[in-house]
């Protein structure tokens, strides 16, 4: 039996949605947002400390993405078609991240801008597109 999957990811959290039943399995991200500074950095002196905690906590933010990812990433190893939905560009992230799988590479059939949903608007859409694909 097929495994269609529909993922609606934001950095706040993914929703992995089954076409059969679905289930709706939520992945919190636990991310803290990146730290913005404001000013220029100078390499030496006082100025550089700011500079230092600022690398810092955008690397923490980049090591916290690329775990959340990974959670995603695994919650879909069982899919045989992956459909992925969200706001902004977190949607586009995640896809680069998961075309890093060969075995989930060839999995995704779409990629599509999508607003805020609720629970059963994310199921409506996932199966009325995973319908569509099985007229076509």
């Amino acid at each position: 039996m097929d495994r269609n999957v529909g993922l609606w990811i934001d950095h706040k959290q993914a929703y992995v949605i089954s076409d059969q039943d679905g289930i709706i399995e939520v992945i919190p991200s636990r991310l803290e947002p990146p730290a913005h500074y404001s000013g220029g950095t100078q390499l030496g002196g006082k100025m550089n400390q700011k500079a230092d905690t600022e690398f810092r906590k955008s690397d923490r933010f980049r090591l916290q993405l690329k775990k959340y990812y990974q959670q995603v990433i695994t919650a879909l190893k069982g899919a045989n078609s992956i459909i992925i939905i969200g706001p902004g560009e977190d949607k586009v992230e995640f896809e680069k991240a998961l075309m890093k799988y060969k075995s989930l590479q060839n999995r995704v059939l779409k990629v599509e801008t999508a607003d805020k949903m609720t629970k059963n608007q994310m199921i409506a859409y996932v199966r009325k597109f995973y319908q569509n694909q099985a007229v076509q």
